[in-house]
């Protein structure tokens, strides 16, 4: 009986653990595209503060449309945060003071801390309050992984949902952390 609570008790752990990983992760991806592009109303007082610093080989603005792209060998870089693209474009309304969406293309990979997001593209929706992975996406902490076809966040509910296809099911590996030994030792 008691090996049976520990097994429960362990798997528990173990999904909580997942849960946890997985909207640690989602934070990541969806605080990095609102910390490079807030429209001020989501962003702490510390990270407005901060300044982005977006590089590529080239950038265009398409008035007409709202649009400003950096193509080629994108680097955006705000704090500890940088996002890697081969193309990312910035849509906003009429009177561009309102961000609409960011889609960023092409080798896309977010790295903050020891955490990593890829997808061959990344979309993010300022009022849906959603970020969309797609094109193998992959997210990954340490040796903890987590794959499918396409990730979806909801950031204001902190959901999320890992699609499949026929090509690419969802895989999800994670590893327990080690137990820390000699806590309250000298």
């Amino acid at each position: 009986m008691l090996k049976a609570r520990g097994k429960r008790q362990e798997a528990r752990g173990k999904r909580q653990g997942a849960r946890f990983f997985l909207a640690s992760f989602f934070l990541l991806l969806a605080s990095g595209f609102l910390l490079l592009y807030s429209s001020g109303s989501h962003a702490e007082n510390k990270n407005e503060k901060t300044p982005i610093k977006i590089t590529s080989n080239r950038m265009e603005t398409y008035n007409e449309k709202n649009i400003v792209s950096f193509l080629e060998n994108v680097i955006a870089v705000k704090g500890d945060m940088t996002i890697y693209a081969d193309k990312l474009d910035v849509y906003s309304d009429k009177g561009q003071k309102k961000l609409i969406k960011i889609i960023a293309e092409g080798n896309v990979r977010i790295e903050k801390g020891g955490k990593t997001a890829k997808g061959s593209k990344a979309e993010y929706y300022e009022e849906e309050q959603k970020l969309i992975l797609k094109g193998n996406p992959q997210l990954k902490e340490k040796d903890n992984l987590i794959e499918g076809s396409e990730i979806i966040y909801y950031i204001k509910d902190e959901n999320m949902m890992v699609h499949s296809d026929e090509k690419k099911k969802v895989e999800v590996t994670l590893f327990p952390e080690e137990k820390k030994t000699g806590e309250g030792k000298e």
